[in-house]
């Protein structure tokens, strides 16, 4: 999924990249090699960057250098800088060295994430296409802002067709439910053992402000895991 990532030509500054108070920001160590979520909570340009403290982070001192990862937008942000001061008052929270240059990348739209998602496939207009009894249950194995594949065991219609997918998944821990309109791009069948496996390539169509952001911010969240470039834990 690397050539999913689109590195930028000119480096940006954090402050012109301009995250988001309260984003989940990623921190590693090499001494402890561990990995920590803390939230970014403020920074000043030239001075420092402030995160909460990491529930556990013993064996973490100051001067500790370190490998600072977050997302802005649809920018994946990455810098090393110093731990310039752990304070417990009055809440538990890091100064980080504010970075003299950052590595952006891009995530580009059309990128697809591996997912197992259960999905509930509707006709568009009923009867229309091929005679079901809709819904029909199926499973989506990669997804992207512009479209997916479902698998099935019968063939939901044929290219050029139209439908409804709705699913639910988690965005931050928040459960959110979408439905979608697509369009049937193409269809294949392949033999799984026993069983007949049709894969359909849906294309979305014209997805309102809502139900885009919630795609987007599902698609960001699992493209990150996957690429262990955040790991989305509790904070």
């Amino acid at each position: 999924m690397a050539e999913a990532l689109e590195q930028l030509k000119n480096l940006r500054t954090l402050a012109e990249l301009n995250p988001r108070i309260g984003e989940k920001v990623q921190i590693e160590t090499k001494s402890p090699r561990a990995k920590f979520s803390v939230q970014l909570l403020g920074y000043r340009e030239g001075s420092s960057i402030i995160v909460s403290a990491p529930k556990k982070s013993s064996g973490i001192h100051e001067g500790a250098k370190v490998t600072v990862r977050l997302m802005s937008g649809n920018f994946i942000c990455a810098f090393n800088v110093k731990v310039l001061k752990i304070q417990t008052i009055p809440y538990p929270h890091w100064h980080l060295e504010y970075p003299k240059e950052t590595e952006v990348r891009r995530i580009r739209s059309y990128t697809r994430v591996p997912v197992n998602l259960v999905v509930s496939i509707d006709e568009f207009e009923a009867g229309a296409g091929l005679m079901h009894d809709w819904p029909v249950t199926a499973m989506c194995k990669d997804i992207s802002l512009k479209g997916a594949c479902i698998n099935t065991s019968i063939a939901l219609g044929k290219a050029g067709d139209k439908l409804f997918m709705t699913t639910r998944f988690k965005v931050a821990g928040v459960d959110q439910v979408v439905l979608a309109p697509a369009v049937i791009r193409s269809i294949s069948s392949s033999e799984e053992g026993i069983s007949k496996i049709v894969s359909h390539g849906i294309e979305f169509l014209e997805l309102d402000e809502e139900t885009h952001l919630m795609l987007a911010g599902f698609v960001y969240q699992q493209f990150l895991v996957e690429t262990g470039h955040m790991e989305i834990l509790g904070v």
